[in-house]
């Protein structure tokens, strides 16, 4: 049994007799490589060393898994050993771990002996966060990404529009931001009371904005992916641009939430030179090579109703809708490795003549059969309703439920199938507020953060439910809304009525910080 309470659970814990004394007086030594590790842990200590004192010694070497590291005490000293700067971040996540559960005296903290070695199980580790639906703000972002590093989680994946809202800046297409990004009233409900009928927006990150996020979760060892749905998922796209429809009504900025019919039109060249022109604005924003494009719940009426989608389909040899989505998911795909990024979709528009390098996102049980039949293993990350939905309410999937998904049973082991990691996914259509978006997060992250990393036969959630104890502790001290069971059950999602707390305080603490943060 572990000594500390450490969430991801490591692979290897061994305890030692002795102790260590830890305080502002502990140097912290690093290799070259390593600097930003040793000024994360000296921003933590406060550290102001003298002459003599003991250290925490950093060091780099080869032979490591790129995410792995050893981390031990040995003759009053820490030592951290990593073959990346990723590894050496996530072993002083953990030593962060140690230290907040030592005892403290007299300026020093007194930690118990211990030898451990730990690398990942996947290398996709994430978070989808919808701001579409509703909008979030820079601080509120920064403090998911705080959360996320002390889990050792790695990927944020930003939902960055939708029907209801196209969230960043455009100085190429400013109606994105004019019309895209406003809709008639905040709820999404199918109601019509006068309370509700106040526009929502215009609410958008502006560049400098998702430089700051994204060079924020560069620091803590965090991919961003950005995801811009298309071809269906568009009402915002086409409110802003009719000639990218296909329709010749007028189209809104969605105002209710639910699957629209509104698509992007494949057969016309301009929407291949908007998205294009798109992407040269969005792409230099995000560093990292991915890139997710949606793709999922595409409603084909109005590609079965346009004359001139029909009259394309023939003339390509076009079999019929699924196909011409293949056809649109591919050329986007080329677009996108043109300007240097791979794509990633959702599992329900992966279909065999998907390009190969296209990374599938499973989130529905029945198109595992469909991925797995395909003649080479699909890379995959997976994202399965009824295991990592954070807008489920937490009656309808439990943090145990989240903790018992298990790759083997499922069967996307093996030749036929590429897995790649996992990732929740947090979608705002009911959840308004900070305090419900923290409930709905916490503490279900942490489980997902241990399947993620920590292999199936190392994994007990009886011993899982020891450490959360202490995750709940760290979670109070951050005054984060995490969910406690006293918390009514409302329906099958998760709604506003979960940040309620106490006597209401977490749900107006969290809307005034959130009007701030707007």
């Amino acid at each position: 049994m572990l000594k500390y309470s450490v969430i991801p659970k490591p692979v290897r814990y061994d305890a030692k007799e002795t102790t260590v004394e830890i305080s502002t007086k502990t140097a912290v030594l690093c290799s070259e490589e390593f600097v930003s590790v040793g000024q994360f842990l000296t921003s933590y200590l406060k550290t102001n060393p003298e002459e003599g004192s003991n250290a925490i010694r950093i060091k780099k070497v080869n032979g490591i898994a790129e995410e792995g590291y050893a981390l031990y005490t040995e003759n009053g000293d820490v030592y951290i050993k990593a073959s990346t700067e990723k590894g050496a971040f996530y072993a002083a996540v953990t030593l962060k771990w140690i230290l907040l559960q030592s005892p403290k005296s007299g300026g020093k903290a007194t930690v118990s002996g211990f030898f451990i070695e730990d690398k990942p199980k996947y290398s996709h580790r994430g978070i989808l966060l919808d701001v579409s639906r509703h909008f979030y703000g820079v601080d509120t972002v920064k403090r998911l990404l705080d959360n996320m590093s002390m889990l050792k989680m790695n990927v944020f994946h930003w939902h960055l529009c939708d029907d209801q809202g196209y969230r960043i800046e455009s100085k190429a297409f400013p109606l994105l931001n004019e019309i895209g990004s406003v809709r008639e009233r905040d709820s999404l409900k199918i109601i019509n009371s006068s309370d509700e009928e106040k526009p929502y927006g215009p609410y958008f990150y502006t560049f400098d904005e998702i430089k700051s996020v994204v060079e924020y979760a560069k620091s803590l060892h965090i991919a961003v992916i950005p995801e811009i749905d298309i071809p269906g998922h568009s009402s915002e796209f086409v409110a802003s641009y009719p000639e990218l429809g296909c329709v010749d009504e007028k189209v809104t900025t969605a105002s209710t939430y639910g699957v629209k019919p509104n698509l992007l039109n494949p057969a016309k060249e301009n929407t291949y030179e908007f998205l294009s022109a798109l992407f040269d604005e969005v792409c230099p924003l995000f560093p990292d090579n991915r890139f997710h494009i949606g793709s999922d719940e595409a409603v084909y009426g109005q590609w079965k109703n346009n004359e001139e989608i029909q009259a394309f389909m023939k003339e390509q040899g076009i079999s019929d809708e699924k196909h011409l989505q293949i056809y649109f998911i591919n050329r986007v795909n080329k677009l996108l490795a043109s300007k240097g990024k791979q794509t990633l979709a959702w599992s329900d528009c992966v279909e065999d003549e998907v390009d190969k390098d296209v990374v599938c996102q499973l989130w529905r049980i029945t198109d595992k059969a469909k991925i797995i039949r395909q003649p080479f293993p699909r890379q995959t990350i997976v994202s399965l309703t009824n295991h990592f939905y954070f807008d489920y309410r937490h009656t309808a999937l439990p943090i145990g439920k989240v903790y018992t998904f298990n790759e083997k049973a499922l069967k996307l082991q093996g030749d036929k199938i590429n897995v790649k990691g996992i990732e929740c996914t947090l979608w705002t259509e009911n959840i308004t507020t900070d305090a419900a978006l923290e409930c709905g997060i916490y503490p279900r992250i942490s489980a997902l953060a241990e399947v993620g990393w920590t292999s199936l036969d190392n994994r007990n959630y009886t011993d899982f439910k020891r450490r959360l104890k202490f995750y709940k502790l760290m979670l109070e001290s951050r005054n984060i809304n995490y969910y406690r069971p006293k918390n009514p059950p409302f329906g099958w999602w998760l709604g506003n009525i979960y940040s309620m707390g106490e006597n209401g305080k977490d749900y107006k603490r969290n809307e005034k910080k959130k009007e701030k943060g707007r």
